[in-house]
């Protein structure tokens, strides 16, 4: 619980408080609070609705590459760096997307890091080290 109000709406703020997105993004990051979302194909094929009114477009995966990617505006982006940026915020100069575990079909927020060349080769050989289950 809070003592404060909404600042949208005026509302007492509390977990139980979650009129409409923006409201439930101040409960999220005002009281440390994450709310349940809950969401579903829509009939069109095309977008997924949340229980909370939210709706998204699916981009269609292109998996002829070694990184999956999605096009956006005619431009192909990799869903590695779509989920670094927003998890992790923009990504420093010069330095690269790090899966942790050099699996390229799990580009889970908790997988991914920024870091240089080097961390990434330093990755490459203790994930190959670790898979041969060997030393050289």
């Amino acid at each position: 619980m809070c003592d404060g109000a909404c600042i949208l709406c005026s509302r007492p703020l509390e977990v139980s408080h979650n009129v409409c997105a923006e409201c439930r993004l101040l409960v999220r990051n005002l009281l440390g609070v994450e709310l349940p979302e809950n969401w579903r194909d829509h009939p069109d094929g095309l977008h997924v609705v949340s229980d909370q009114g939210r709706i998204a477009r699916l981009l269609n995966i292109d998996r002829s590459h070694r990184y999956p990617r999605v096009s956006i505006a005619g431009q192909k982006v990799y869903q590695h760096a779509m989920v670094a940026e927003a998890w992790h915020g923009p990504r420093p100069a010069g330095l690269l997307v790090l899966h942790a575990d050099d699996e390229p079909d799990r580009p889970h927020a908790d997988n991914l890091r920024y870091g240089t060349h080097a961390d990434n080769a330093a990755d490459a050989r203790r994930n190959r080290i670790n898979r041969e289950g060997n030393t050289g």
